[in-house]
């Protein structure tokens, strides 16, 4: 026996709120993890955001129906706001981990060398 619309929506509503808290939690202490410069166990937090988006996928035919008004509406503000928020300090990390694997792999190039060569080594000195 299914439920009368209504019925469902409201139910469907109910259930995603726990879920949209959680993933707010989740990027929340992600995001706060990489701004102490902690540790970050980026695939325990990429488990559980995947877990939290696979649960609204499954409840999207149901949400569609149903106007997310209310305390959903302002959690899901509140999960996008947080996600830029991770978003950028995602970037950040990436860019300096990306700075320094350009530094290791120059070091590692020029440590190979003996110079043998080296452009540099046939240049006059300039005056």
């Amino acid at each position: 026996m299914s439920l009368p619309k209504t019925q469902a929506e409201a139910r469907a509503l109910a259930m995603a709120l726990p879920i949209v808290d959680r993933l707010r939690q989740t990027v929340a202490e992600e995001t706060a993890d990489i701004a102490a410069g902690r540790p970050v166990a980026y695939q325990a937090y990429s488990l559980r955001k995947n877990q939290g988006l696979l649960e609204l996928n499954r409840l999207l035919p149901a949400l569609e129906r149903a106007s997310a008004g209310g305390p959903l509406r302002a959690a899901l503000a509140d999960l996008d706001a947080k996600l830029e928020i991770n978003r950028r300090a995602l970037g950040v990390q990436l860019d300096a981990s990306a700075a320094v694997a350009d530094i290791i792999a120059r070091a590692i190039r020029e440590g190979q060398s003996d110079g043998t060569y080296d452009a540099r080594a046939w240049r006059r000195p300039t005056e």
